[in-house]
């Protein structure tokens, strides 16, 4: 079967994700993290997208970007990523050879609620998968959104911003909001369409915008994030 060409829409959020090689680690050193925030700093403003969300784990690193201009700069902002990183990431400790696995994924997210269940499934995947309790890992930007850092290239998202009407009350709400986790059926929900290319997005909106009927997933309910439904 052939494969589907990725579908991007500009102005829209978009989850992307790109897998690490076998046997590598993704995560730099935390004296890097600098550097990591620098090099993000540098593809954001090359290629017009916002950010609004990141993980880096071990075999993979997850984003949340807007394309504020071109549908096509999610594939730029990518792929510029990857040479730079990949060029940081093996002269800072000293290796050669493919740091990536694969093609990118990605989806467009849209949809009450979707943006920020995203946002929170994906800093959350640290301690899904059993790497370190998410609050306390350094490399996602749960410390952005909780005023723990200042990642100086993030762009609040609507729904976020939406948590209060000053940082400091975004940030105060955003910690109260975390532990609660988000749906589990979300998480599932966000995992299928990115896997397969599908527009996470309501029915009604992918129809406005003459997505094909091939890419339309039948919808799910949505409700607000419960702890006692946080994926494992």
């Amino acid at each position: 079967m052939a494969r589907l060409a990725r579908l991007s829409l500009p102005s829209q959020v978009h989850y992307v994700r790109v897998y690490g090689a076998a046997d590598i680690s993704l995560m730099p050193m935390l004296e890097d993290l600098d550097a990591m925030l620098s090099l993000f700093s540098k593809v954001v403003s090359l290629h017009h997208v916002d950010m609004t969300g990141y993980a880096i784990l071990p075999s993979q690193i997850d984003f949340l970007i807007t394309p504020r201009n071109s549908a096509e700069d999610v594939s730029k902002f990518t792929q510029a990523f990857c040479r730079l990183y990949s060029r940081y990431f093996n002269d800072a400790y000293r290796r050669s050879g493919a740091l990536w696995h694969g093609r990118f994924r990605s989806c467009v997210v849209q949809g009450k609620n979707r943006c920020l269940n995203a946002l929170l499934y994906m800093e959350w995947l640290p301690e899904t998968k059993g790497y370190q309790e998410a609050v306390l890992y350094p490399w996602s930007s749960y410390s952005h959104h909780a005023g723990l850092r200042n990642d100086y290239f993030m762009a609040p998202g609507k729904e976020y911003w939406g948590l209060g009407n000053t940082p400091f009350e975004r940030q105060k709400a955003y910690k109260v909001l975390f532990p609660e986790g988000y749906p589990k059926r979300e998480g599932e929900d966000l995992e299928k369409h990115l896997i397969r290319g599908w527009p996470w997005a309501d029915r009604e909106f992918l129809l406005e915008n003459h997505v094909e009927p091939s890419r339309i997933w039948p919808e799910r309910g949505r409700g607000r994030p419960r702890k006692s439904e946080i994926s494992n």
